[in-house]
């Protein structure tokens, strides 16, 4: 199932030699931190490579673009309340161009890179289309994330403790392969995964502070999920078509599976699992 993500996003993301006609564009921009106690961050990308991560200390954010100004068209403003930020980033194509024809084109594809201060509390939209992305979210004071994707290939990763505490983090992922690292250092506690086609990873190793829940859904795929030894897990499975393996629980009546430490452990997660056509993993890291 992955491969076939894979094989549609090479057919939009392919390098080649730059065809005739093309007219790259390069766009720098940045602001330095003035003190913002919030800054909501929008983010719309249709087409190519993206990267966000932590950025510049004295930067409240960063943003590199390169993209074809033939096909494309880059926005990007910023905004500014008393002390509440918002910045808008969109790379849309042009209204004559049909983005899902890009595939008969011998086209490079563009870049956007983001960095966002570690010193503001942020509340993140993305919206990906056929986009690799790799989001590291590490370090940063995310207190609300939402990402959806289209036919894309993301992988994100919360490699450090988020300083203080989500309420929710949402992914709805397309046709997609979606993969999150060390959900446990999002400090989410409300985490939301949707799934159309594809394959889901999510792994909920990290720093635990608090427990959480996670409504996991996917139409036709498979969801790996890793969970660590250590943590309380409680799962609710309600599947059509799936197959479900979960060797290290025990179930119960309902439907209902139970770690083995789910009475004794400090911190507990509990899970709602759903699908209709594919296969479900649960594992114990």
């Amino acid at each position: 199932m992955r491969s076939s993500v894979l094989v549609a996003l090479a057919a939009l993301l392919a390098v080649s030699a730059p065809a005739a006609g093309q007219s790259w564009k390069t766009v720098n921009k940045a602001r330095q931190h003035g003190g913002q106690d919030v800054l909501d961050v929008r983010i719309k990308y249709a087409v190519g490579r993206f990267e966000l991560a932590k950025g510049p200390e004295k930067l409240l954010y960063r943003l590199d673009s390169r993209f074809d100004e033939n096909l494309f068209k880059l926005r990007s403003n910023y905004l500014e309340s008393g002390k509440r930020g918002s910045l808008s980033i969109e790379l849309e194509g042009f209204d004559d161009i049909e983005l899902k024809g890009l595939k008969d084109y011998e086209v490079e594809a563009g870049s956007l890179t983001v960095g966002l201060s570690s010193r503001t509390p942020l509340n993140l939209k993305m919206e990906l289309g056929a986009v690799e992305a790799h989001l590291d979210l590490g370090g940063l004071r995310v207190h609300e994330l939402v990402l959806q994707t289209g036919a894309s290939d993301t992988h994100i990763r919360f490699s450090e403790p988020n300083p203080e505490a989500a309420d929710h983090c949402t992914f709805k992922a397309g046709a997609a392969s979606l993969r999150v690292d060390k959900l446990g250092n999002s400090r989410c506690r409300s985490i939301s995964v949707k799934g159309g086609v594809g394959a889901l990873i999510l792994d909920f190793s990290g720093e635990w502070k608090q427990d959480a829940t996670s409504d996991i859904h996917v139409g036709l795929g498979t969801i790996e999920i890793r969970v660590p030894a250590e943590l309380g897990v409680r799962i609710d499975r309600s599947t059509f078509l799936m197959a479900f393996k979960a060797p290290d629980f025990v179930q119960q009546d309902g439907g209902i599976w139970l770690s083995r430490n789910w009475d004794t452990a400090k911190r507990r997660l509990s899970l709602s699992v759903s699908g209709a056509v594919g296969g479900i993993t649960v594992a114990r890291l």
